[in-house]
């Protein structure tokens, strides 16, 4: 509050945002491209941000009703779902992503 204003009730302002992590999974498919993916940020090389882009259509699966993008995104964990929990059910790789800021269109 300032002695210019009209009303006595203190100003709120934005404070810092912050970000939970961003976990992607996906059935194995013999890709090593989120492999070296991870690889390249636990060693440390500066190109391994990037934007990511995730899409979400719509039930009848043809149009994109949301789109989230995320600015600066590195590999922050790699590894994979436990293989015992289903003994019929797909191997699955989980990559959790550390970014810098979210949009939603």
């Amino acid at each position: 509050m300032t002695h210019n204003d009209r009303l006595p009730e203190p100003r709120k302002l934005s404070g810092a945002v912050s970000y939970g992590n961003l976990v992607l999974k996906r059935g194995v498919i013999g890709s090593l491209d989120l492999y070296e993916w991870w690889d390249q940020s636990r060693n440390g090389r500066p190109d391994a941000y990037r934007d990511v882009t995730v899409m979400l259509q719509g039930e009848d699966r043809q149009a994109v009703v949301l789109t989230w993008r995320f600015a600066r995104a590195r590999p922050v964990s790699y590894g994979f779902e436990p293989l015992g929990i289903s003994p019929c059910g797909p191997a699955v790789e989980v990559l959790e992503l550390g970014f810098e800021r979210m949009e939603l269109e």
